[in-house]
């Protein structure tokens, strides 16, 4: 039986090459592992500049990966010294790439980075850096949990793990701020949102890094399989959702 694709964007940095600096696409396997690992087929979407209609056609999911700060002009902000890793250009094609995946109803799985883009893409707003009032970005080993968050009852995350407080990893140095129209919060750490979802979309949004803990942590890990579950489902018509 042929695997689901998953499309996984991944961040555009410059980097050293035999070339000199040039822009690269540069993803950790860890996503496209976590993906596999639960019976998807990972696709990496590198940066495309203007993309075009149709860049979603042959797939049956979305992961929007971590990565550098949303442009901060997006949401009404000026630039800020703390704010680090801007590339408008990835900023504009993940635009792309969600709004294609919600206008195809496929189910998308945002990340860090992508939890925060799709707040502010839906009207939200983002704290510029939490770090003067909370740290959340640990210094143990990335697949090790450093903190607590409290599940929603009701919310499609609940049913995706098995208990209502779960370890999650921690690397950010922003936050939710003003939600995002049709977003709902399903999980926090004390005042810091940890998890979105939305009303009118297939979308499950967390601000930890569950791809680093998937392969040790079953909880993690079922955040891959529901996301690969809903994408498989689409195949044979039954339009699951998470």
């Amino acid at each position: 039986m042929s695997r689901p694709l998953i499309a996984v964007s991944a961040p555009i940095e410059l980097a050293p090459t035999a070339f000199g600096e040039q822009d690269c696409t540069k993803l950790t396997t860890a996503y496209t592992n976590a993906v596999y690992a639960a019976g998807g087929q990972p696709v990496v979407m590198p940066v495309v500049v203007d993309p075009p209609a149709g860049l979603l056609d042959r797939f049956d999911g979305l992961v929007l990966t971590g990565g550098g700060d949303l442009d901060p002009t997006l949401y009404g902000e000026e630039p800020d010294p703390t704010v680090y890793g801007v590339r408008p250009e990835r900023d504009a094609f993940e635009i792309a790439l969600y709004n294609e995946a919600v206008e195809r109803g496929l189910p998308v799985l945002a990340i860090c980075r992508g939890m925060q883009l799709v707040n502010v893409l839906r009207g939200g707003s983002l704290i510029l850096d939490i770090q003067d009032e909370v740290q959340h970005w640990q210094t143990i080993p990335a697949h090790e949990a450093s903190h607590k968050i409290d599940v929603v009852d009701d919310a499609r995350l609940a049913g995706i793990f098995d208990q209502a407080s779960v370890g999650v990893n921690s690397y950010h140095h922003q936050g939710l701020k003003d939600l995002g129209a049709g977003l709902r919060v399903t999980a926090t750490c004390g005042a810091v949102i940890e998890a979105v979802e939305a009303d009118d979309a297939n979308l499950v949004a967390v601000q930890w890094h569950p791809e680093q803990m998937a392969a040790t942590d079953s909880q993690q890990a079922a955040l891959f399989q529901a996301l690969v579950a809903a994408a498989d489902s689409r195949t044979n018509n039954s339009k699951e959702t998470y």
